[in-house]
Parts: C-alpha cells; structure tokens; sequence
C-alpha cells in the first residue's frame, strides 16, 4: 500500500492537489482513497460530491471519506464513548452535552490513523491520500503515535491496576462509574494497532509527505519550518508541490509580478532540492469539479504516475566512526540554538526544536555508551556516543 500526505500551510490548495493527485491515481487503475482530515472539510467541493463520514464510492477505483469524529465515536469507539458520556452525567451532564463533551481531542486524529492501520492490515487500497488541516494539526496527526505510544507504556499500565484495584475498593461507594472491561480493551487494543501504525507512518516506502506552497515568502517560510519538523518526526518529505504559478505565457501580467515569482521559484530551489519540485499553475477558471482537477493532473503530472516515490531518504540513521555509534538527525533550516537535547531515562533520548518534541528509543548498544556528546553541523545533529572496548581498547 502506498500512503501520501498532503500538507502546508492555510489555503495554499493542499484539497485541490490531493483530490487531483487522486483522480488521477484511480484514472491509472489504482485502487484508491482519498480521506480527509481537516475538521473544516472542503474535499466534499472540490469534488463536487457529497461526502461524509463513510467511505463512499465517486468514480471508477476511487473512493472518498471526511473523518467525522461523532460517527467515529459512535461506531468505532463505542465503549469508550459510553464510559465518558456515562461519567460525565454522573457529574451533572446530561444528554447530547455529555455525549459532545466526551469528543476528546486527540480522537479524531487517532482515527483518521487507525483507518491507515485497517487499510494496511487487510490490504483494501492500493494508494491512500491523505488531505490534511493546515501544518500544525497535521504535525500533531504525525506526532500521535511517538506521543501516545509513550503514554501508553508508561502511564496506561499504572491507570489500569489502579482502576483493578478501585472496583473492589472505592468503586463500591462512588457515584461516579469506573471503566468497565470493554473501556480497557478498547485501549489495549489501541495501544497494540499505535505500534504498526508508527511503523506504516516511518516506513519510506510506504508513507511520505507532500508539501503544497505558494510563491509567497511567507508560505515558504512557514514550509521550511515544517519540513525541519517533519524530519524531527523521521517523516520522509519527498516533494513540493508549488501550486498558483503564473504561466509565462499570460498576458496582462506586470513584469514585476513575474520577476518575484521567479525570484520566489530561485528560493524554493535554494532551500529545498534535491526535493522534486512540481509546478501547478493558476487556470482561468474556478478549481472545482472533477474536469478541472483532471486538469490539474496534466500540469503536475503529465503522463507519469502520481504515486511514485520520488525519495526514499530517511532524515535519521545510525552509523559508526572508529569507536563512536553516531544518531545523525537532519534539522534543515533550524539553528544550534533552537536545538536541545536530554535524556529521559537509560533508553529514551528527547529531542526538542522550538514548541515540537520527539522521543527517541535508543537501540540497546547506544544504551549502554559510557559518554554521550552532540554537535550541530550543516543542518544535521550528531549525537556522538562513545564505548570503551569498541575498538578493542
């Protein structure tokens, strides 16, 4: 199975690019899904259909789905929503409150994971697109399963014996209901699906990210930002898409406005290859309907499959140098300065840049090094630990 995401910042046309990337997938026989994950969903104009929250059938090996979090709780996290909707009645919420209220955040982008998991596990596509909110949820969407797999192992456990624990004690005297076996279930098997879901998300040949961006500073500004957290999050980032070119043939346009784009186009290049770089030009018309987005496939594509993978590189490793194991973590775009680096305990190493960190889950032989230094060096950090014996001292 083949998984893209698309991401950028606000309104820079990642719907339109993913529904157009996906078109053309299904034209080329690919079975194909396009899902999105934005809580204010725009793939259903794009397309000019009318989607909801169940996958639904739109063209010829061409399914579509808007992730909405009620039906998902309602169908898929039914126990779950039960004991929150039973305990925030039992606190003096009634109704349709209590049932809205036991939306927690976070679910919705576990579910939009866990329809990955089942269409990776039972092989149901082919090709999965994913259309993403604006850059800061999607990094939450890529960070969930690095984040929630921690607290899954450090602080799932402790909640589960102490709510064994309560039922025969406290549980006895509360008005308030403990979590019934179905609840823990529910989490253990979320607990279980998080960890093939990191490694579908981390895996190059199977899940990498597109960038969509404007030849605006700002938007470009704000994608280098992004692409420095993708590759704190190990995210395979394999392509821009530079969506609203101004052809050069167009009349009418001030050679000033042609003079910044190219000069915008000059920046892209400079910070971002040997990324592949793909233009989309503006149309004459509005960007709506599946003609137009077919269009649009022409201009990125041309007769090239639009699922191919472009990159493969990973933006961390693990390698040696003489008696030295070095955690090589690429950071393009970020300073010394915005970098900091601690360790949680023997066997986890954080990583911080700016408001995003990750974990990292040392392998057993960094574990055991008998002293560990970092260096920051052309937008890479090396982490640099050093084993007494290892080269036969």
């Amino acid at each position: 199975m083949r998984v893209i995401i698309y991401t950028g910042k606000g309104g820079v046309g990642k719907t339109s690019v993913a529904a157009a990337t996906a078109l053309r997938s299904a034209k080329m026989g690919h079975h194909t899904l396009i899902m999105s994950t934005d809580a204010a969903h725009s793939l259903s104009d794009s397309l000019e259909e009318q989607l909801s929250g169940e996958i639904q059938n739109i063209r010829e090996n061409l399914d579509a789905i808007e992730v909405d979090i009620l039906y998902e709780m309602e169908h898929r996290w039914q126990e779950i929503e039960k004991y929150l909707s039973d305990f925030l009645e039992s606190q003096g919420f009634e109704g349709v409150s209590a049932k809205e209220l036991a939306v927690l955040p976070g679910f919705e982008l576990l579910s939009a994971l866990f329809y990955i998991w089942d269409f990776y596990n039972n092989e149901t596509y082919d090709v999965v697109i994913v259309d993403t909110a604006p850059t800061a949820e999607t990094l939450r969407l890529l960070s969930f399963p690095d984040v929630s797999e921690w607290y899954m192992d450090k602080l799932y456990k402790l909640m589960k014996n102490m709510i064994r624990v309560a039922r025969v004690t406290v549980g006895k005297v509360m008005n308030a209901p403990l979590p019934s076996n179905a609840f823990l279930k529910d989490m253990d098997m979320i607990r279980d699906r998080i960890v093939v879901i990191k490694q579908v998300l981390l895996d190059p040949e199977v899940t990498s990210v597109r960038f969509v961006v404007n030849p605006e500073r700002m938007v470009i500004n704000e994608t280098k930002r992004a692409y420095t957290y993708m590759c704190l999050y190990d995210m395979t980032v394999e392509a821009l898409v530079v969506n609203r070119l101004i052809p050069e043939d167009r009349g009418n346009v001030q050679p000033e406005k042609m003079a910044e784009q190219e000069n915008y186009m000059r920046i892209i290049h400079e910070a971002f290859d040997p990324l592949a770089i793909l233009p989309a030009y503006q149309m004459s018309t509005e960007l709506v309907g599946q003609g137009k987005l077919d269009e649009m496939a022409d201009m990125i594509f041309g007769d090239s499959d639009p699922t191919r993978i472009f990159s493969t590189e990973k933006p961390m490793e693990i390698f040696s140098e003489g008696n030295e194991d070095i955690l090589a973590v690429k950071l393009p775009f970020s300073e010394k300065g915005e970098v900091e680096l601690y360790k949680a305990s023997d066997d986890v190493l954080i990583i911080q840049v700016g408001h995003y960190k990750r974990s990292v889950t040392l392998p057993y032989a960094l574990m055991k090094s008998d002293r560990m230094r970092a260096e920051f060096r052309d937008g890479r950090l090396l982490v640099r630990f050093w084993q007494s014996g290892k080269d036969g001292r």
